[in-house]
C-alpha cells in the first residue's frame, strides 16, 4: 500500500502518484507566497522535495533536497500537511542516489543565468564553490536567447564571484593553453564558428582562463551570443608558451 503517495496526492500536493514517479519531487505552486530568497528562480528553492519511487513493499523515502530548506515556507507547509518531519539527508533511491548534489548546481547556475548573481553571494550557502566557479564559466560561455545581454556575467562580475569564493587569481594569464586546439565548426550554411571546448579541468581553472581570455582578446561572443575564439586567440594558442607571437596579419604581439 502506497500510503505516503496517496496523502501526498490527497492534500493537493502533487496531481497524481503518475506524476509523481515521474518528477520525484514536489514543486512549489505557482501562487504559493514567497519572499525573498525563496522566490528567487532557483531550481533548488523551487523544487525543494525530493521524493523516492516506490519500493516492492510500496514504502517510499520523502526529504529535502538540502538541509538548509528546512526553513523554506512550502516545506514547513508541507511537513504539517502530511504530519511529519522531513529527512533532512533527502531521499536517496534504492541505489542510495539523491537529487542533492545537483541541486546544489541548479541554484548556482539558474541564479547565473537569471542575472541574480549577487543574489548568488547572499545564498551561497546552499550552493558550493566548486559549483559557482563553474556557474562562472557557464555564465561567461552563454547568453540569453533575445541576445541581450551578451553573455550573463561579465568579466568584473566574473572575478566578484571568483573573489567571494576565495579562489585565487593565477600568476599566469595562460591558462587558455590547456583548453583543446581550436577546431572550426562549420555549419551547412552560415558563417565558421570556433567553439571553445576543453577537457575535464578543475572548475576555478576554466573560470579564470575564460576571465583572462575574454580580457585579452583571446575570446569574444559572436552573434549568436556563444564565446568563441577570436583570429588573435587562435594566433595565440599556436604560439604556446612564447612571450611573443606572430598574428595572421604577419605582425608581432605580445602574448600578455
Amino acid at each position: 500500500m502506497d500510503s505516503l503517495a496517496t496523502q501526498i496526492v490527497e492534500r493537493g500536493l502533487a496531481a497524481s502518484t503518475f506524476l509523481l514517479d515521474i518528477n520525484r519531487s514536489l514543486a512549489v505552486p505557482h501562487d504559493f507566497p514567497l519572499s525573498y530568497p525563496w522566490n528567487l528562480p532557483s531550481r533548488l528553492y523551487q523544487f525543494p522535495v525530493e521524493v523516492s519511487a516506490a519500493e516492492g513493499d510500496g514504502t517510499r523515502r520523502i526529504g529535502l533536497i538540502h538541509p538548509l530548506l528546512a526553513a523554506h515556507p512550502f516545506v514547513q507547509h508541507v511537513e504539517v500537511a502530511l504530519g511529519l518531519t522531513l529527512d533532512a539527508d533527502g531521499a536517496p533511491n534504492a541505489c542510495g542516489v539523491s537529487e542533492a548534489r545537483t541541486g546544489q548546481w541548479w541554484h548556482a547556475v539558474d541564479l547565473v543565468s537569471a542575472g541574480q548573481w549577487r543574489a548568488l553571494l547572499d545564498t551561497r550557502e546552499y550552493t558550493t564553490a566548486e559549483d559557482i566557479a563553474r556557474a562562472v564559466a557557464y555564465g561567461l560561455t552563454y547568453s540569453r536567447h533575445d541576445g541581450k545581454p551578451i553573455g550573463y556575467l561579465t568579466s568584473l562580475e566574473a572575478r566578484a564571484l571568483m573573489a567571494a569564493i576565495n579562489a585565487p587569481e593565477p600568476a599566469s594569464r595562460c591558462g587558455m593553453l590547456a583548453f583543446n586546439i581550436p577546431s572550426a565548426c562549420k555549419p551547412d550554411t552560415g558563417a565558421v564558428h570556433w567553439p571553445i571546448n576543453h577537457p575535464a579541468l578543475p572548475a576555478n581553472d576554466v573560470a579564470w582562463a575564460l576571465i583572462h581570455g575574454i580580457e585579452d582578446g583571446w575570446f569574444a561572443n559572436d552573434r549568436s551570443g556563444f564565446l568563441h575564439w577570436t583570429e588573435q586567440g587562435r594566433d595565440r594558442y599556436a604560439a604556446g608558451e612564447a612571450d611573443i607571437f606572430t598574428t595572421a596579419t604577419g605582425q608581432g604581439a605580445f602574448a600578455f
